[in-house]
């Protein structure tokens, strides 16, 4: 999906893309973390002589546990990069500044968020609520998982902005303009991205 002249990915990466570029690039170390925290008893992605697979019925789930520096690496391999939190919120809210990727009132059903009648404990399948799209066709832009972005957040800290709000927290953190941050090197079971270019 594009405006101003920015690409984002309609969907977020998913367990299987982030298994191929673990079979191609292994998964390396950064500031001391893996890219994908691969022995977290919530990791998708499984290990198995020397393969990456991702766990039975999840293949199509967002990557999770996954640094701000697996995800950029993620980006790069794929020739894209991390879209910048400016960028990330344009494509959420589209040109009439909408307060949730589909408008400005939360509507049950509508998104993989805390509190909501989704049918997902966690994760869900990247794609799973049509009716939640952005106004450029971007899927789970509010709610699913948190998805890191380039921004510094405290350049003090190397903290990163991450954007979108997850599938733990309700519908105040699914809104286009909340910004949380973190250390880069942190993975969480509510962290995943989508790439840009």
């Amino acid at each position: 999906v594009s405006d101003y002249g920015v690409y984002i990915d309609k969907y977020e990466v998913t367990n299987e893309q982030y298994a191929a570029f673990l079979n191609e690039k292994g998964n390396r170390s950064e500031d001391g973390a893996s890219w994908l925290e691969d022995d977290s008893k919530h990791v998708l992605i499984e290990k198995e002589g020397g393969q990456f697979t991702p766990k039975s019925g999840y293949g199509d789930h967002p990557v999770i546990v996954v640094s701000w520096y697996g995800a950029k690496s993620y980006c790069e391999w794929a020739g894209k990069r991390l879209p910048t939190e400016e960028e990330w919120q344009q494509a959420c809210q589209g040109r009439d500044g909408r307060e949730y990727s589909w408008g400005n009132s939360f509507g049950s059903g509508i998104a993989n968020i805390s509190g909501s009648d989704d049918g997902y404990d966690k994760t869900s399948p990247v794609g799973t609520f049509p009716g939640g799209a952005s106004p450029y066709g971007a899927m789970d832009m509010s709610g699913n998982v948190w998805e890191w972005t380039s921004s510094l957040y405290e350049s003090s800290k190397n903290w990163r902005v991450l954007r979108g709000g997850s599938w733990g927290l309700d519908a105040y953190f699914a809104r286009c303009e909340f910004r949380l941050n973190y250390y880069p090197d942190y993975r969480s079971s509510a962290y995943g991205f989508r790439c840009a270019r």
